[in-house]
């Protein structure tokens, strides 16, 4: 095992220690300067030569180089084509600072070959390195300056724009927001619509009744929806016509309801007699002649007609308001 070991040892002397026909693995490295100042840049260039076929394992650099040497930037693995001896030369720079004042030892950088297809692999390493770090000179000889504030820098046009360009939008803003704020007020304050004016009451159960005539409900057989569409008609003009709710009252409450207007009693005794006779078509199922529709029908023109040539003012419609309520 220990003569093995010699003759290994002689054959990594003879091809990788000694030129064999030119060609020799060699690991070297230089620095940009051997002094700088403290935070200062120093160029680490470290370079290998390998002969053709070769394998290299370049190291992975990370943000120090050794305890007080930090690694700024680094760049790209440059491979340099043959020389004319058969050899590969491999290159990258590491841009090195280092605070720490003084002798500071850059270290050996170690670089693993083998032959393509071999098992076995080799380590190389570049010489250590050493640079000095100046320290910072303090004149301790001169006395201590008075702190200088701030200065006031001009103020550039390019600095004022987005103030006028701020100060302009927030003036449309304000400006939108009263326009908005006057033009709905005057929309409020538009002028009224005048409506139609209504169709008086009398009127309009006239022009109702003539339209029940012309349907020929009871002709048809609809006796009773012919009266209950005529008594319909009656109890909205009394409503409208003298505010007696008489939509829902009964055939006594609607006469007692328009007793104290003292229509004529002529036509009252046919708005009583067509109530009456059309409760008992709608409840008792009872069948009028022909000639009785005609006259309940003529009764209630009479009525309608007969009650609103008494009303001469709103007292009489004050004086039933006040009988309903009581």
């Amino acid at each position: 095992m220990k003569a093995a070991k010699q003759i290994m040892a002689v054959v990594l002397i003879v091809v990788f220690g000694l030129k064999t026909n030119g060609q020799a693995v060699e690991a070297i490295s230089k620095i940009s300067a051997d002094s700088l100042s403290p935070g200062e840049r120093l160029m680490l260039e470290i370079n290998m030569k390998a002969p053709e076929g070769f394998e290299v394992a370049w190291p992975d650099f990370q943000d120090t180089l050794a305890a007080g040497i930090e690694i700024l930037d680094k760049s790209e693995i440059e491979q340099i084509p043959l020389d004319n001896d058969g050899n590969v030369w491999m290159r990258q720079e590491l841009t090195l600072t280092i605070f720490d004042t003084g002798f500071q030892q850059i270290p050996p950088v170690k670089l693993s070959f083998k032959p393509r297809g071999d098992s076995a692999s080799f380590e190389a390493s570049t010489p250590p390195l050493q640079v000095y770090v100046r320290p910072v000179q303090i004149d301790t000889t001169t006395t201590f300056k008075p702190i200088i504030g701030p200065r006031k820098e001009p103020v550039t046009l390019a600095e004022v724009i987005p103030w006028i360009i701020g100060g302009l939008g927030l003036a449309v803003i304000v400006a939108l927001i009263i326009w908005f704020f006057v033009y709905r007020q005057r929309k409020e304050k538009a002028l009224p619509i005048f409506h139609k004016p209504a169709i008086p009451p009398y009127v309009k159960a006239l022009d109702e009744l003539d339209t029940l005539r012309h349907k020929k409900l009871w002709q048809n057989g609809k006796v009773k929806a012919y009266y209950s569409e005529l008594t319909d008609i009656v109890r909205v003009y009394i409503e409208d016509q003298f505010n007696v709710p008489a939509v829902e009252m009964t055939t006594p409450e609607i006469l007692k309801g328009i007793k104290p207007l003292q229509i004529n009693g002529d036509a009252s005794s046919k708005l009583e007699h067509t109530l009456q006779l059309a409760d008992l078509v709608k409840f008792a199922k009872m069948q009028p002649s022909a000639l009785e529709h005609d006259l309940c029908l003529e009764g209630i023109v009479t009525f309608v007609k007969e009650s609103h040539a008494n009303i001469s003012d709103n007292d009489t419609i004050d004086i039933a308001e006040k009988e309903v309520q009581q």
